[in-house]
């Protein structure tokens, strides 16, 4: 039993010699196999099974392909990746103007002024909302003193104009 269990070691590790695994096979088709082999010994049947199999003698043969099939193939795959490769390039160095444009509503506006008209509405808006949002905080850093030296509303204002700043020294082209 040790024998086996060190050829089956050596097995699974393809460490055997083919006499080893002649004498493996030989021992899964025997009928004095250990309980502790059983579970081997479907996988050795299967070999015996398999090496009996016959294949027909007349089975389709699969056809070669010309020469000059597999060279135009060559060619067309070749010329197909040097064009996505110069175009490539080409997208990579050439600058590609791009233009500018707003959606509101769904609507794609072209007009520049409008746009920026509009950007400005919006950040008055985004502004306003975030002072409103705000004075309860204020309210509470009052009661509690907390941040005593925070002025919030001061810090939105300079906010705002750094937003407006910022904004001014944006142009849509």
């Amino acid at each position: 039993m040790k024998t086996i269990n060190e050829l089956l070691d050596l097995y699974f590790t393809g460490e055997t010699t083919i006499a080893q695994e002649q004498e493996l096979k030989q021992y899964f088709s025997s009928d004095n196999i250990a309980d502790e082999h059983k579970i081997y010994q479907p996988l050795f049947e299967s070999f015996v099974s398999e090496k009996q199999e016959k294949y027909p003698e007349n089975l389709p043969k699969m056809k070669k392909q010309p020469y000059y099939t597999q060279r135009f193939f060559v060619s067309i795959v070749s010329a197909v990746a040097v064009a996505a490769s110069v175009l490539m390039l080409f997208g990579i160095f050439s600058e590609i103007p791009s233009e500018d444009f707003i959606v509101i509503n769904g609507k794609r506006i072209d007009d520049k002024e409008l746009a920026m008209q509009t950007a400005k509405e919006k950040l008055i808006q985004i502004s306003e909302k975030l002072e409103t949002g705000l004075k309860p905080v204020e309210h509470v850093n009052k009661i509690y003193k907390i941040n005593e030296g925070l002025n919030t509303l001061q810090t939105i204002q300079t906010i705002q104009a750094n937003m407006q700043n910022t904004f001014e020294k944006i142009k849509i082209k």
